[in-house]
């Protein structure tokens, strides 16, 4: 059975109309895309895979629309205490390394959206991965032949 031009015209053109409304957003899923507006994060002092000691004090960036109080900084688990300074078009936040022991450790850092109205607020997340020196790993010292 074969069908005519008008009915594959007309089925093409069903298919567009109900595809369309099926893909679109209702207006509550457009207003809550809206209101999330998540913190940016920049400027990681010191840089992706710097070496440094524990306790080493950190600095980054972030935009101004995140809320101030909400700021949190941890490394492999510990958090540490976060100072934000406001610089009137973004918050200047430092903290200080915990003692760490020598390895790899990445800076975890988070913060809520200060324009979200959403419950659950809007998180922004982001971090970097340093290096934590140790004590110099001593080469094995090269043994004396034994005399004969």
């Amino acid at each position: 059975m074969k069908l005519s031009n008008r009915w594959r015209g007309a089925c093409l053109l069903g298919a567009m109309v109900f595809s369309t409304a099926a893909l679109a957003l209702s207006p509550e899923e457009e207003e809550r895309l809206k209101e999330c507006k998540r913190p940016k994060f920049r400027d990681f002092v010191p840089e992706q895979k710097a070496e440094v000691d524990a306790g080493t004090e950190i600095s980054f960036h972030i935009s101004h629309n995140a809320d101030p109080l909400t700021v949190t900084a941890e490394a492999r688990g510990e958090k540490m205490k976060v100072n934000v300074v406001d610089k009137k078009t973004f918050y200047f936040v430092t903290a200080k390394l915990p003692p760490l022991t020598p390895g790899f450790a990445r800076v975890h850092v988070t913060a809520k959206s200060a324009e979200s109205k959403l419950e659950s607020g809007c998180l922004g997340q982001d971090g970097w991965l340093l290096k934590i020196k140790g004590e110099a790993t001593a080469k094995p010292a090269e043994q004396p032949a034994a005399a004969q």
